[in-house]
């Protein structure tokens, strides 16, 4: 991680729908699991990890090239995330095709929408290697 690299022991979920992002900042709050930080699209996600390290990405696919390049982005050591951070993605569908790119990319998880909110908090947890009780 870049020297000066403020961790704060959050995740970062880039989603655009306010409404879904909610739900899931919330249920990660009632149930006790780290600190969730909305974003609603890519470009506020990169600026946010010009200042802030994040223990993981959750991040839509809504824009599947912007999306791809900040994660890739984040592989390369150009925000002050650790190149290691482990990042989940949604989406509606996934090929092969784009399957082989976000294995390319170290995405540990792939969360098809709509998901159940149980994928939820068991992704959070892999990211963040915490069990809830």
């Amino acid at each position: 991680m870049p020297k000066g690299a403020v961790v704060n022991q959050e995740i970062l979920l880039v989603e655009q729908s306010t409404m879904v992002g909610s739900i899931i900042v919330s249920t990660a709050r009632q149930l006790g699991l780290r600190p969730v930080r909305l974003v609603t699209n890519i470009r506020s996600a990169r600026r946010l990890m010009e200042i802030q390290a994040f223990d993981g990405l959750i991040t839509s696919l809504d824009d599947e090239e912007e999306t791809l390049q900040l994660i890739q982005n984040i592989r390369d050591g150009v925000s002050l995330c650790s190149t290691e951070t482990p990042v989940a993605i949604t989406t509606a569908q996934c090929d092969a095709q784009l399957a082989l790119r976000i294995k390319v990319l170290n995405v540990r998880r792939i969360l098809l929408k709509p998901f159940k909110i149980r994928d939820l908090v068991l992704t959070i947890e892999i990211l963040t290697g915490l069990k809830t009780a």
